[in-house]
């Protein structure tokens, strides 16, 4: 289910029209037909009001359904971290946005993600492959040429940690950003652990994200 169909769902259930929920997000109507539609989707800074709005976790508005290893993830009681917490364990110095090309790779169980993704690289001129769980991921890096790996934590299967373990157990120079909400202390120390060049906290800014793909 996209989530344009769990947004009408949900909106349905409380019994909410188009225009009310419009009025709840400081959108119009016609943008919330749209979504519904599937023709466009909402910005991620929004799934947290959308979360709110329609009384509804943002992994359902995702389509995310965690594995026991993901539920034990989420549910770690560690204290969540903002990104300029997560900055500072990674001693995170900004710089400018080099505007160069790069082939990235994105990891994101997420349809509605991989698409904001791609839409944000491409704009900028990047080349993006993707992968919509952490095996995929591992197994186009052996057959694809890639600078930058943007991995999401909460996936099936194999989580983006173990694939970050795994990616800088062989290719150590492959530069690898983690993008998740799961921003507890615990597990963004084990990224950098890791070997992770970054760390970002969804929900994300789109220069955020550029920033530190380089």
């Amino acid at each position: 289910m996209n989530i344009g169909d769990v947004i009408k769902r949900r909106r349905q259930k409380t019994n909410m029209t188009q225009a009310e929920l419009a009025e709840k997000l400081n959108v119009t109507p016609q943008a919330v037909s749209r979504w519904e539609m599937g023709v466009s989707y909402p910005d991620i800074a929004m799934i947290p009001l959308l979360s709110e709005a329609l009384w509804v976790s943002a992994d359902e508005l995702l389509g995310i359904i965690p594995s026991d290893r993901n539920r034990e993830l989420r549910e770690n009681t560690d204290s969540v971290l903002n990104q300029s917490q997560a900055d500072s364990i990674f001693d995170y110095i900004p710089v400018p946005v080099s505007g160069e090309s790069k082939r990235v790779l994105v990891a994101d169980d997420a349809n509605f993600m991989r698409m904001m993704l791609k839409d944000i690289l491409t704009h900028r001129g990047h080349i993006v492959l993707e992968a919509r769980d952490g095996q995929e991921c591992l197994s186009m890096l052996q057959e694809e040429t890639v600078e930058v790996c943007l991995l999401d934590i909460n996936m099936p299967g194999m989580d983006g940690l173990e694939v970050l373990r795994r990616i800088k157990s062989g290719q150590s120079g492959l530069k690898v950003v983690m993008l998740s909400a799961l921003s507890q202390e615990s597990n963004v120390r084990q990224a950098l652990q890791y070997g992770a060049d970054a760390f970002v906290v969804k929900p994300f800014q789109p220069e955020c994200l550029l920033e530190r793909i380089g």
